[in-house]
């Protein structure tokens, strides 16, 4: 019997199929952004956005369960960099020492990044519910940060570590959203700044 189409291409290996994963996901996210950029967020709806994308709609759910992890995916990717970044450092300096220097090679790799984030700050400041849910999504990185850390730090205060945690956390978060407003200061200098002011650990 004859070998059907299907039967006789086979499969593209892992790799190749990951890569074009990532592209799709890449061209919604990218397509999302605009959309929300142009029209705001509440405006945009996925129906929209998977038609600009030139995608099916069951695409865009195998990659997001909302519009908001579209929006939160680079934000998403960033955090997933950070906590790769502090699980290394961790592993030859104590985990506040690296908890800082994790956040500081994030600040220089948000730099490129400052309009994405003007963008983001003038969505939220226009829509109440997005306001709300990236609140939420800020408390679950940071319950997500703070569990890494805990997990690196082993044994110790755990209430302690915790507050450490959302302290420098709050910091970096500072430091980000004057650089947003600043045209003058780069993320770094800023966020070197924001921890300065934090005291050492006695």
């Amino acid at each position: 019997m004859a070998n059907t189409a299907s039967d006789s291409q086979p499969n593209p290996p892992a790799g190749l199929r990951e890569r074009k994963k990532a592209r799709v996901q890449a061209q919604l996210v990218a397509t999302a952004w605009e959309l929300f950029a142009e029209h705001g967020f509440a405006a945009v709806t996925v129906d929209q956005i998977v038609e600009a994308a030139g995608v099916s709609r069951s695409s865009f759910f195998r990659y997001f369960d909302t519009k908001d992890a579209a929006l939160f995916h680079n934000t998403r990717l960033a955090l997933d960099n950070m906590e790769a970044d502090f699980e290394f450092r961790s592993r030859s300096v104590p985990p506040r020492q690296a908890l800082h220097e994790s956040l500081l090679q994030a600040a220089t790799d948000y730099e490129p990044r400052r309009s994405e984030y003007r963008t983001l700050r003038r969505l939220m400041r226009e829509d109440r519910v997005l306001r709300a849910s990236a609140a939420a999504y800020n408390q679950s990185l940071l319950a997500e940060m703070t569990s890494t850390y805990l997990r690196q730090l082993g044994q110790g205060d755990e209430l302690a570590a915790r507050v450490e945690v959302a302290v420098v956390w709050a910091a970096a978060t500072v430091a980000l959203e004057s650089w947003v407003r600043l045209d003058d200061e780069d993320l770094l200098p800023l966020t070197v700044r924001a921890l300065a002011v934090l005291p050492q650990a006695g």
